[in-house]
This record gives structure tokens, sequence and C-alpha cells, in this order.
């Protein structure tokens, strides 16, 4: 599995209003927790403060699936991280490289990624959806553990957990988050240790061996 078939580059129209944005999760991958707000404050006047770096995520990183090996490329310039997903010259496969841009937020004791499509792939009138994902890592082993999508969908069923988002149809759509950043931090601060929340064993999360 991909790092770019996992994370979907598609968006939802800024200014469409609710009900284009709803159906316009109709192309978004399945089974997956998005955000419109990123998991970090924007602040014009200083960063936000949970913000932090790690020089050791820079480099390369191979991920092996049933076709072939990906190749996670990150780079950094202060607190932002550029990541770069493609297939290895020696794959057989139509996907083409995907890019996006990274913040390292520290909640608690734990690290978050928060990635979204760079820039220059996004449309004039298109938003960028965020995904947080959970950052394991020790000595060349990289692992990046997104929120368990069924284990989010039942618990806001249930209303154990009250982060606003847009209505979803059932477990096997996306679901995109609303809510703010403040309380998104909340939450995954919350639920971080969760092994229901943040399968450390899923196969939905992306382990990567450095290259």
């Amino acid at each position: 599995m991909s790092f770019s078939g996992v994370i979907s580059s598609r968006f939802v129209s800024r200014l469409a209003g609710p009900v284009l944005i709803v159906v316009g999760l109709l192309g978004l991958s399945s089974c997956w927790v998005y955000s419109v707000e990123p998991l970090y404050e924007e602040r014009s006047a200083s960063p936000d403060p949970d913000l932090t770096f790690d020089q050791t995520l820079v480099g390369s990183w191979g991920q092996a699936d049933e076709d072939c090996i990906w190749i996670l490329t990150i780079s950094a310039e202060e607190q932002r991280y550029a990541l770069t997903m493609a297939p290895a010259p020696e794959c057989k496969t139509s996907q083409k490289a995907t890019a996006y841009e990274g913040h390292l937020v520290k909640v608690g004791s734990h690290r978050f990624l928060d990635v979204f499509p760079q820039s220059d792939e996004v449309c004039d009138l298109c938003l960028p959806l965020h995904s947080f994902l959970l950052v394991s890592q020790e000595a060349d082993r990289l692992a990046l553990i997104p929120v368990e999508h069924d284990w989010l969908w039942q618990a806001m069923q249930e209303q154990k957990v009250g982060l606003a988002h847009l209505s979803t149809r059932g477990t096997d759509d996306a679901i995109v988050l609303t809510a703010s950043s403040a309380e998104l931090k909340r939450f995954v601060g919350k639920y971080a240790d969760d092994k229901a929340a943040f399968k450390q064993e899923s196969d939905s999360g992306l382990r990567f061996k450095r290259r």
C-alpha cells in the first residue's frame, strides 16, 4: 500500500458551500479520516508553540507493498517538511509521484505529523484536506499511524467523541472533521495511547525502513 494510495490528494471546494462539499466527498478515499483544519494553530504573530522539528525524519524511506518498493523522501526547511512519495524506478505502475507538506506537532509526549497536498497541486478554488498521523520511530524504522476510521465513526455514533464533522453515510465513507485545531489537539492528546484509536499493528498504518 503506497502513501499516495492511502492519503488522497483530492479536495473539497472552498466556495461551494456545505451541500457541494458533501458531494465532493464522494471522490475521497473511503475509510480514512480527514480534517479541514490543521492539527496546529495557524497564527500570524507567532508560530504554534506545539510545532516541533526532528532532523531524524529527514531522508529516504522505503515501503514494500505487493507490487513494488515505494520511496518516501522527506526534506525540511525550518519547521516545514516536504514529503514526496514515488514508486522505485523498477516498479511497473502507472501511479506517479505525489507531494505533500508536513508539520510535526507535539501533543503531550506524542508526536503527530500533519500532512496535506503541496500548494502547487491545489486548484485555485480548492481546499486541501489535512491528515494527522501518530509518529512512531525507532532506529531505522518509521511508522505513521492514522486514527482508526471505524473506531472514530462508532465513537461519534455513540456520542463518546464529540468532534464536529461533515455527515457520513456509514462505516465505508471518509470522515471529514471540521473541528478547530485546539479541539483536534485535545482529541489526539486524549486518545494517543488508546490502542483502539491508533492501532500500532493496523494495516492502515504506513511503515517504512530507512534506505
